[in-house]
C-alpha cells in the first residue's frame, strides 16, 4: 500500500506548505522538496533532474527559486535508483547498477499523484537532460484524462539517443558490439553506462535503459523498432503541449535540436527553442533566457 509521509514541513499559511517531503514507495523512502508561495499558487511544476543527478543541482535549484519568484509552486524530486532515502549526491559509478528506468516512471507517478491531491489548477512537467526523456516517457504512459490535466511539458536539453545511435556510439568509441553482449545472456556487464566508465551493470538494467521492454523486444523479429523507443517517437505521437529547449553549445546532447526540428515542423503542439551560446546546463545569464521561455510557456 502506498504511504505518503510529508516530513519537516514549514507552514506558511493554512493552505501552503514548503520544505522537504518524503514518500514511501514499497520499502524505499523517496525524497523531494515542495516549494510554495505563501498564498499558494494556482499552478505547480514537477521538476526532474538528469542522469544520476539530484534535486539540489544548480539548474534544479535555480528553476525552483525562479518559478517561486514568478508565482509558480514546484516539487523537485530525487529518483531513488533503487537506493533507500537517496539524498542530494550524484549516484556513484562504483555501485552495482541494478536500478531500472522503468522503475523511475513509477516514482514520478507517485509524486504526480501527490501534487494532484493538493488541487492545483495547472500542472507543468519539467525535465532536464535524461530527466526530459523520463518526463515525456511518463506523460505518454498516462491515460488521456491524466494527460489532459498536464498544461505544458518543458524538456530542457533532453537526451535524444536511440537504440541505433547507441549501437553506433558504443561501436565507434569502445569497439563494443552491444548486440553481442546482450545475446550472450551474461548476467552482469562491465561497460560504460550512464556516464560511468567500466561500470558493473546488470544485464536487465542495461536492457531496460536502452531497449524499452527488455528481452521481449530484443528477441522480436524486427529489432529495428528499438530505434523508435525514445524522444523522437514520443514527440511524434504526443498530443501534449511540449516545449523543447536546447542549447547551441551543448556537447552532451548535440543532436537533439536537429532531431526535434523535423518533428516540430510537422506538429503544432511541439515548440522548439534554442538558447544561443549556452551549454547543457544553461549557466549564468543563459539561465535568464531559459526562464523567459519557460514563463512564456506557462501563460
Amino acid at each position: 500500500m502506498k504511504k505518503f509521509l510529508p516530513i519537516f514541513l514549514v507552514l506558511f499559511s493554512t493552505y501552503s506548505l514548503s520544505g522537504p517531503l518524503e514518500l514511501k514507495h514499497k520499502s524505499i523512502s523517496l525524497n523531494g522538496i515542495y516549494s510554495s508561495i505563501p498564498e499558494k499558487s494556482k499552478s505547480i511544476a514537477l521538476i526532474l533532474h538528469g542522469t544520476r543527478g539530484h534535486q539540489n543541482l544548480e539548474i534544479i535549484t535555480m528553476l525552483r527559486d525562479s518559478l517561486l519568484e514568478n508565482g509558480v509552486d514546484s516539487l523537485t524530486i530525487n529518483l531513488s535508483y533503487g537506493i533507500n532515502n537517496r539524498t542530494n549526491d550524484f549516484l556513484s559509478c562504483d555501485i552495482e547498477h541494478k536500478h531500472k528506468q522503468s522503475n523511475s516512471q513509477d516514482e514520478i507517478k507517485l509524486w504526480y499523484e501527490y501534487i494532484k491531491k493538493i488541487g492545483y489548477e495547472k500542472i507543468y512537467l519539467i525535465g532536464h537532460s535524461r530527466g526530459g526523456l523520463d518526463i515525456i516517457n511518463f506523460h505518454e504512459s498516462l491515460d488521456s484524462k491524466n494527460q489532459n490535466s498536464i498544461n505544458s511539458i518543458f524538456l530542457l536539453a533532453p537526451i535524444s539517443e536511440t537504440w541505433e545511435s547507441s549501437l553506433d556510439r558504443y561501436k565507434k568509441k569502445y569497439n563494443i558490439d552491444i548486440w553481442d553482449l546482450v545475446k550472450s545472456k551474461t548476467e552482469k556487464l562491465k561497460i560504460s553506462f550512464l556516464g560511468c566508465e567500466d561500470a558493473t551493470v546488470h544485464r536487465d538494467t542495461f536492457l531496460d535503459y536502452y531497449l524499452v521492454g527488455g528481452d521481449a523486444y530484443f528477441f522480436a523479429s524486427d529489432a529495428t523498432r528499438f530505434a523508435d523507443h525514445g524522444l523522437n517517437l514520443h514527440l511524434a505521437n504526443t498530443s501534449g503541449k511540449v516545449h523543447v529547449i536546447t542549447a547551441s553549445e551543448d556537447t552532451i546532447t548535440p543532436n537533439t535540436h536537429k532531431i526535434v526540428k523535423d518533428i516540430a515542423a510537422r506538429k503544432t503542439n511541439i515548440e522548439l527553442y534554442q538558447v544561443e551560446g549556452s551549454d547543457h546546463f544553461f549557466r549564468d545569464f543563459y539561465f535568464d533566457d531559459l526562464m523567459e521561455i519557460v514563463m512564456d510557456g506557462t501563460n
